[in-house]
């Protein structure tokens, strides 16, 4: 009888361990997209795109419709409005200009400054849970030439 219990309790653990598993159980990831305008009149305008990895980081790809030659686009994850603040909250990888349509790639942002100075981790849901901005300029000397800018989050 305690070899028929035996016996039984392994043929329920195996159906369990087969059936337990299913195609519906995939990890979903999510990403989100936002518009970037032209400012003023660069005529520059592009797209961001923040996509969720499987260990809480996310990557943040930028596409822009043209860009200048031969200047290196600074782009940057900014705290609040347009305009207004320049605290950089992620600092994006910056692109190099060819006159034609760029795209640049941050990936497996774990870390953004939350205010001054103090760093705190961040996830897809953290950066996109209040209302940011991402500004991409001429290039790390002209900071004051804003090709495009548009907010992120909610």
């Amino acid at each position: 009888m305690k070899q028929w219990r035996t016996m039984a309790a392994i043929a329920a653990a195996g159906i369990l361990a087969v059936t337990g598993c299913s195609k519906d159980d995939t990890l979903k990831l999510r990403n989100e997209q936002f518009t970037l305008n032209p400012a003023g009149a660069s005529g520059i305008s592009g797209t961001v795109f923040i996509a969720e990895n499987a260990d809480s980081s996310f990557n943040v790809t930028v596409k822009l419709n043209r860009s200048v030659r031969d200047s290196i686009h600074v782009m940057n994850i900014y705290n609040t409005d347009q305009y207004a603040n320049n605290e950089i909250a992620v600092k994006l990888v910056d692109i190099p200009g060819t006159g034609e349509a760029v795209i640049g790639e941050t990936k497996n942002v774990r870390q953004a400054i939350e205010t001054t100075g103090n760093f705190g981790s961040v996830t897809y849901d953290k950066v996109l849970s209040q209302k940011r901005v991402v500004r991409v300029y001429l290039s790390q000397t002209r900071m004051d030439s804003l090709l495009c800018t548009g907010e992120i989050g909610n």
